[in-house]
């Protein structure tokens, strides 16, 4: 200590009229320490993970294993023609079902209900667009990541809710519900995960992270009180993050601005809070953000109409009027992406892109009714 405190003292002596020098020598220090806390929350969740297996490596390997057996299934499913694509629902109890995935046109479908039935009771209730043999990575409310795998979730034909039932591998505890769900190719896993919560906080965690806190089942604490995940999805260091809260406001700044122990990304007005999130890739620029709203109503801004912060904190600015905001998500340059909206009383619009107007920026959009319902969740087909 002796030693860092006279390091510490001979940089202030030479930095004192320097103040470059300064600030390189201190964004270089809160590079170091942003790496250790990071190495540090790693190597906790390692321990934690050999706590459950008595210090042996067994478990690993067997995951492992696993993988390269599931891989083969896949392999085959795909030669066969069998790895269909679907639509998972999953419940914030845990209880889940697969749907096929609707053919790409628009159209509206509606889920069987039982007598007395209603998905608003189910809500938060998330949708994720993938395939029978493919994987969602799911947050609870204790924020703890689990792995399911979609041939856990029983197949509906019919379309039918009452096929739904509780997910094996969630081991959801006392009070503990599901807070966020994102499709997830676990044998070709992104770089990295981004969190988000309901009062905007964001952190970004390397994937050998996130798998080694599944295999642990850790939960990681929140620095706000009463907070709690809203948004998880794939992430890379060079891309900016949007968020929409729920009374219709946006802000974005950059993913590599974020410190490794996680940051507020937002400064939110009283009563508002984080409802979605969206990752725009800088090497492949989208061409607009959908915006959608809990009352069936829908606008597209083009990207370049919603410029980022420097850094995260910012306040969030204002979209349409009276928007309250569902979700969000960032469209391609050939304008042909579909999305499936779900509302409270079991109907899913099929809704494409083609053809909605994109403004130039925020207050030009002009939101597009398309359902007379309240939507519930959403997801990109």
């Amino acid at each position: 200590m002796a030693l860092l405190d006279s390091d510490l003292s001979w940089l202030a002596s030479e930095v004192r009229d320097d103040p470059d020098t300064a600030q390189r020598i201190l964004e270089a220090l809160t590079g170091r320490v942003q790496t250790l806390q990071r190495q540090t929350d790693e190597l906790r969740a390692e321990i934690a993970l050999l706590k459950c297996t008595g210090g042996q490596q067994a478990s690993v390997e067997q995951v492992q294993r696993l993988k390269t057996s599931l891989r083969d299934i896949r392999s085959l499913a795909e030669r066969k023609g069998l790895n269909r694509d679907v639509i998972s629902m999953l419940s914030f109890s845990g209880h889940g079902v697969q749907l096929a995935a609707p053919a790409p046109i628009e159209q509206t479908m509606t889920l069987l209900l039982s007598t007395g039935d209603s998905l608003d009771a189910q809500k938060p209730l998330y949708l994720a667009s993938g395939t029978w043999f493919g994987a969602l990575l799911v947050v609870t409310s204790q924020v703890r990541f689990a792995a399911v795998d979609g041939l856990s979730l029983r197949y509906s034909e019919k379309l039918d809710w009452s096929d739904a039932h509780p997910v094996s591998g969630l081991g959801l505890r006392r009070a503990e519900r599901v807070e966020g769900v994102c499709a997830l190719d676990d044998l070709h896993p992104p770089q990295a995960i981004l969190l988000v919560t309901r009062q905007g906080w964001a952190r970004v965690m390397s994937w050998s992270h996130v798998e080694t806190v599944l295999l642990s089942g850790q939960s990681m604490a929140l620095p706000g009180t009463g907070d709690s995940p809203v948004w998880i999805g794939p992430c890379e260091p060079d891309a900016d993050i949007l968020l929409l809260t729920r009374n219709g406001r946006w802000t974005r700044f950059p993913v590599g601005m974020i410190p490794s122990i996680g940051c507020s990304g937002a400064t939110l007005d009283y009563g508002d809070d984080v409802v979605s999130a969206v990752v725009l890739q800088r090497q492949h620029p989208a061409a607009a953000v959908w915006f959608i709203g809990s009352d069936g109503s829908l606008f597209a801004v083009a990207a370049g109409g919603l410029p980022a912060h420097k850094k995260p904190g910012g306040k969030p600015a204002p979209l349409a009027r009276r928007f309250v905001g569902q979700a969000c998500y960032a469209v391609g340059e050939r304008k042909n992406e579909l999305v499936v909206l779900l509302t409270g009383q079991g109907d899913l619009h099929v809704v494409g892109m083609r053809g909605l107007p994109v403004a130039a920026k925020p207050s030009e959009a002009q939101p597009l009714k398309v359902s007379s319902q309240r939507i519930i969740a959403a997801t990109l087909l």
